[in-house]
């Protein structure tokens, strides 16, 4: 009975087994995301990615220049009913962007003096940040959800871009929004907002001086 147990136990780690591929990673600083793949990252002391659920085999990585760029083959498509996912461990980046729908999440609080931050075509990047410079530029759709604290951040949002950081303290604010893009900031010291096209930021925080350049029923709107 007792060697029944061992070999059924054996075919279960086996069969968990069979359901990831793993990928043994170079060094890399950025990470690019496309075709819909929902990823997420985690800090680690070493780079490597395991990817489960059906389109596994599918996935690519591959990385040029320090750019480590996930997506799946020239033949597939990432649907609703694909349950792939990709877990990517990493020891250090700076820049992490979002394409083509493809979902990322930023696991542990990322520590950096500059971190960039792009999220189009519907894809969206959510994370907590301790950084003095960020920059999130959003566009066609894709969203961008940051927590945490920085000192300045440079935002540029275009059709119907969003930027929900309500949750991300920062000092000072460089925003430029225009054709649909919302901005919902929390902000102390300055904000200098150039808004056009129907855009609007939200302004929580109580900050001490808006700078705003409206145009074509661009918004700027102190919220408290």
């Amino acid at each position: 009975m007792k060697n029944l147990l061992i070999i059924a136990f054996m075919a279960f780690g086996l069969a968990v087994n069979a359901q990831e591929t793993k990928h043994d990673l170079a060094d890399f600083k950025k990470i690019f995301v496309y075709d819909g793949l929902p990823v997420k990252l985690v800090r680690s002391d070493e780079n490597k990615a395991v990817v489960t659920g059906e389109s596994r085999e599918d996935v690519q990585f591959d990385i040029e220049n320090a750019t480590l760029k996930i997506k799946l083959g020239i033949d597939n498509i990432f649907d609703d009913d694909d349950d792939t996912q990709v877990l990517l461990y990493y020891r250090s980046i700076d820049e992490v962007r979002a394409k083509q729908n493809a979902s990322v999440i930023i696991a542990d609080k990322i520590n950096a003096e500059f971190f960039t931050l792009e999220a189009q075509e519907g894809g969206d990047i959510t994370g907590d940040f301790e950084v003095d410079n960020l920059i999130a530029l959003i566009r066609s759709g894709g969203e961008v959800t940051p927590s945490g604290k920085v000192k300045h951040q440079e935002v540029n949002i275009n059709t119907g871009g969003k930027y929900y950081a309500k949750n991300l303290e920062s000092e000072y604010l460089n925003v430029d929004i225009k054709a649909g893009g919302v901005a919902d900031v929390t902000v102390s010291g300055k904000v200098t907002a150039k808004v056009r096209a129907g855009g609007t930021v939200n302004v929580y925080g109580d900050p001490e001086e808006i700078d705003k350049s409206t145009l074509f029923g661009g918004k700027v709107v102190r919220k408290n």
